[in-house]
């Protein structure tokens, strides 16, 4: 009797370690969690092993909301609760007030540019003032140049910067010094245009020898880029 009893107890040890091991490999995976992101970006199903617990995962992004939490069944679901079952969590945001800016432009002299008014983390393009006389050079807030590709994120009164162009000039004056001869009328051509030779002055008791800059015999084939003055040369008779 005894020794059945023992023999009893054998076989009820065997079905229970048998059955332990059945429902350990059928449950080492654990339990299923889905995320429900409700219009934000998709959270990665989780199982929970054999811990029972998940870790929370990364926050989903929806645009003009903001993230309060994974609920179920209603309430905000606690991650170190032991979960028991496949489950499914839903997420929940508020509604982000839209922030608005305001961009102010001192074109210092320049043509106006009109303020602008942009949401929070907006880049924009840069505007280009004309100035006469001036060369743009950039928009500049507290004394440093401002960069466009950054996102607006306040009110900010840009003012712009220039440097000055040198006037360029579209044509030359060649003046004739006759020294003692006859006027000779001066010319007006285009800059880099070449001056035609005027006829010889006349001065009495002279021979004019040609017309002379800065000392050496002027060649007429050489164009002409600033205003020149041209002095006539004599030899005395």
């Amino acid at each position: 009797m005894a020794k059945a009893l023992k023999y009893s107890l054998i076989i009820v040890i065997v079905i229970i370690l048998i059955g332990g091991a059945i429902l350990f490999y059928l449950r080492k995976d654990g339990y299923l969690v889905t995320f429900n992101s409700n219009g934000g970006s998709v959270v990665t199903p989780i199982k929970t092993g054999l811990s029972k617990t998940i870790d929370k995962p990364d926050d989903p992004v929806k645009d003009g909301y903001e993230f309060v939490g994974w609920y179920l069944d209603g309430e905000k679901f606690d991650f170190d609760m032991e979960i028991t079952e496949n489950i499914t969590l839903q997420a929940e945001y508020e509604k982000q007030e839209e922030v608005m800016y305001t961009l102010a432009f001192d074109s210092l002299g320049g043509d106006k540019i009109e303020n602008i008014v942009v949401k929070e983390n907006t880049v924009l393009d840069a505007p280009i003032p004309e100035r006469t006389g001036y060369e743009f050079v950039g928009w500049y807030y507290h004394n440093k140049e401002f960069d466009f590709s950054n996102p607006i994120m306040s009110d900010m009164v840009l003012v712009a910067k220039y440097e000055r162009q040198e006037e360029i000039k579209a044509s030359v004056v060649v003046t004739f010094n006759s020294n003692g001869g006859s006027e000779i009328e001066s010319e007006t051509i285009s800059v880099g245009g070449l001056v035609k030779m005027p006829k010889d002055p006349v001065r009495d008791g002279y021979k004019f020898a040609g017309w002379y800059l800065n000392e050496e015999e002027f060649d007429f084939t050489n164009p002409v880029y600033e205003d020149i003055i041209l002095d006539a040369y004599w030899v005395k008779e």
